[in-house]
């Protein structure tokens, strides 16, 4: 009995696209598919840098999350500390003392970008902004978020306030998923508050198809950064870029990003769930042989020139040892992507083989043995 590895071509596609390679003027960028979590492009994805206002993705996740789980409501009022007036920067101009909804300080900090909304959210929520900043950490750890620490829940700048733009692409899509109801309030394009009319400052919204969130972000340390997201029929990307030179230039390199991951990139079921991938003989069992099938759908989100060859192979024991059990793992399918992590996928039983009788055993291990068939051939 050996173990057998057949190699094969899974698929070829023969697509004649004017393929071309991506590149940002940002000093980090990542793209990632929503839906297979695979990342298309990167360049220095996990180096640490300051998040600025996108910080603010983190403030509204732990709000999301108490909304969603407690019974604290968008209703809810919070009181306006004198810490949160005199924050500096962006402002959604509240006053002292002022009673200010859970639903407008949301909209301030998601529209406006107000760093005295940030604060005034913290400290209504956890005491103070110190404290909240402790359970930002901790859904930043819970979440993955391995290059990050946050000091502050509006992003202002201090030192050991960093994360990476690959986490905050996980935090973006984690909103997403997590919260799809709330989420909505990223979509808004202005809020007034105190008289004072403020446009969403994510300029994508209205020059990007598909484009409904997340957050700008902005300071002389971090340069010029964003978190975009644009869901195209039943397709979403993500993108977030820090360190370009301009408002413009975040603007124009995300809104490229976005496209290119739309139009040269494409999601390509694999292997469908349940598809039978090779048929196995089976050593003294009742059947002469047995399926091994995908317990699972594999997709994987590709560029044209990936597309046009992938490489597979299947490793088995030939022949199984009767019994073989429904379900229980006897294979494995192995997909080779060039630019892309290898696959492993188990290949399973589709059916039980149960051994046969012992008097039939000497019969059938001759037959084999002689012809290289099974019993029932």
């Amino acid at each position: 009995m050996i173990t057998q590895t057949i190699t094969f071509i899974l698929l070829i596609f023969l697509i004649s696209k004017n393929v071309f390679a991506i590149d940002t003027k940002a000093e980090q960028a990542i793209v990632m598919d929503f839906d297979t979590n695979e990342i298309l492009f990167e360049k220095n994805s996990n180096s640490k840098t300051p998040p600025a206002s996108m910080t603010k993705i983190m403030t509204v996740y732990a709000a999301f999350d108490r909304l969603k789980n407690t019974d604290l409501s968008i209703n809810n009022e919070c009181t306006v500390s004198a810490k949160a007036y005199k924050m500096g920067g962006s402002r959604t101009f509240l006053e002292i003392d002022d009673k200010v909804s859970i639903d407008d300080l949301l909209k301030g900090i998601i529209i406006q970008s107000g760093n005295d909304a940030s604060v005034a959210l913290a400290e209504c929520l956890a005491g103070t902004e110190e404290d909240f900043a402790k359970l930002m950490n901790v859904y930043a750890k819970r979440l993955g978020m391995n290059n990050t620490n946050f000091i502050n829940s509006s992003g202002w700048p201090e030192d050991d306030h960093y994360s990476s733009v690959y986490d905050l692409a996980i935090l973006s899509n984690a909103v997403i998923r997590e919260f799809p109801n709330l989420y909505l309030y990223f979509a808004d394009e202005e809020f007034t508050y105190n008289d004072i009319k403020q446009p969403n400052r994510n300029k994508l919204l209205s020059s990007v198809q598909g484009a409904d969130g997340l957050k700008t972000g902005f300071t002389k340390a971090s340069g010029w950064g964003i978190a975009a997201t644009a869901k195209r029929e039943d397709r979403r990307i993500t993108v977030v870029i820090n360190g370009t030179n301009s408002s413009r230039s975040r603007m124009n390199e995300s809104a490229n990003l976005i496209n290119w991951a739309f139009s040269q990139t494409s999601q390509k079921e694999l292997v469908s769930e349940g598809q039978v991938i090779t048929q196995v003989d089976v050593w003294l069992g009742n059947k002469p042989r047995v399926n091994l099938i995908s317990p699972r759908k594999v997709v994987s989100t590709l560029s044209f020139d990936q597309l046009q060859l992938i490489k597979s192979s299947i490793q088995y024991k030939k022949p199984l040892d009767a019994p073989i059990l429904k379900g229980n793992s006897y294979g494995k399918l192995l997909i080779s992507i060039e630019g892309k992590p290898n696959m492993e996928i188990d290949l399973v039983a589709d059916e039980d083989v149960e051994t046969i009788n012992p008097i039939l055993k000497i019969f059938a291990a001759l037959k084999y043995l002689i012809f290289g068939s099974t019993l029932d051939e």
